[in-house]
């Protein structure tokens, strides 16, 4: 079934279809909560909320193709509101001092296929180099494989300024790893 199908099913009421968007997306949610924040409670929270809300309001929804992208872009601008709420952080600008950890558990094969903790060790170095929005534009791109124009949405900037973060992002890696392009590769072909 199409998320078009599984979100019209799930807007007519049907708890099943329902039931299918939290179990597919709830721990993505998640995962990308603790990204920005490391506050597991305030995450919770606001999964539930966007979910509350979701069913209370759902005849009023929009339509959708990608769930994934409707359910990011709702979530993050829920959990900053509250995180603002909470004074933790200032978003206005989203500026560098912004927050947003990335971790891969591609790490953990290239521990195996390459057998080189050096390799490893210039992986964490190069993904700790880049800025924290380099970091959320390559975690959308290629972990979430979402579409430039929907990174775009999710980070309230154009799509070319998207484009050429990921660019800025990938030149950075392939400096940080001075040549040794073959972990750069690695990872990219894993996660398109």
């Amino acid at each position: 079934m199409s998320d078009s199908e599984i979100w019209g099913r799930f807007k007519a009421g049907d708890s099943d279809a329902l039931n299918l968007i939290y179990a597919d997306y709830s721990k993505k949610l998640y995962l990308f909560g603790l990204k920005l924040t490391p506050n597991h409670t305030i995450v919770e929270d606001s999964i539930q909320d966007l979910f509350s809300d979701l069913v209370r309001n759902r005849r009023k929804l929009g339509d959708t193709d990608n769930i994934l992208f409707y359910l990011l872009k709702s979530f993050k601008r829920r959990l900053v509101r509250q995180l603002q709420k909470e004074k933790r952080y200032n978003f206005k600008n989203m500026s560098e001092d912004f927050v947003f950890n990335i971790t891969y558990s591609i790490e953990h094969e290239i521990i195996q296929k390459e057998n080189t903790i050096f390799k490893l060790q210039s992986l964490h170095q190069a993904i700790n180099q880049l800025t924290p929005r380099q970091k959320e534009a390559v975690y959308l791109r290629f972990t979430e494989e979402l579409e430039y124009k929907e990174m775009a949405e999710i980070m309230e900037m154009s799509i070319e300024a998207c484009r050429n973060l990921i660019c800025k992002a990938i030149k950075s890696l392939k400096d940080a790893l001075q040549g040794d392009t073959s972990i750069l590769l690695f990872i990219l072909r894993k996660l398109v």
